[in-house]
């Protein structure tokens, strides 16, 4: 069966607790979730660096796995700032309107919507646009966050565990999901 891929930036600026830590958290959570799972496919797991870097460490994760981006049943890609206490406005991605009603209807079974959405067939931001110009299909969220690149993006208080934890329950779903059948 073609892999499903979960990836997140690692690297950031600063303190950088909801910047990257949702990311990493749900990633993580990920991880324990599809072990339990047993899947059916593989799943690859890319922590990147350079986000900040124009995408540096996917570019250099790509360089010798192109063919991976189409192959893929789907990439997940867990952005910067979507569990961010300050300012978050998750932003959801997807590449068409199939992974755009699983995602959709995967966070509102925890209470989540993402205050925004970038439309399927729109250049996404983040990791994202780099599947969606290579072809490939994609989850996204990402965030806005009032502490971006600041100081003060510190544990506990940038942090709002609530949403990283209902947003690691749903994209949970979503692999173990599309891992498994």
């Amino acid at each position: 069966l073609p892999p499903l891929i979960v990836m997140t930036p690692r690297s950031g600026w600063w303190n950088c607790a909801s910047e990257r830590g949702g990311g990493i958290a749900v990633w993580l959570e990920m991880m324990r979730g599809l072990k339990m799972a047993h899947p059916a496919r593989s799943v690859h797991f890319v922590a990147s660096t350079g986000h900040e870097l124009g995408h540096y460490g996917l570019d250099a994760y790509l360089e010798t796995r192109r063919e991976l981006i189409q192959q893929a049943v789907a990439w997940i890609h867990l952005g910067a700032n979507f569990g961010a206490a300050v300012g978050g406005a998750p932003r959801f991605q997807s590449s068409d309107e199939e992974y755009r009603q699983l995602g959709l209807t995967a966070m509102s079974r925890y209470g989540r919507q993402p205050a925004r959405e970038t439309v399927p067939g729109d250049r996404p931001a983040g990791e994202a646009r780099n599947i969606f110009d290579g072809g490939g299909r994609y989850f996204s969220l990402l965030g806005g966050n009032g502490l971006f690149h600041h100081p003060d993006d510190r544990w506990p208080d940038a942090v709002d565990v609530g949403a990283v934890a209902a947003f690691a329950r749903a994209f949970t779903d979503i692999a173990v999901e599309l891992s498994t059948g």
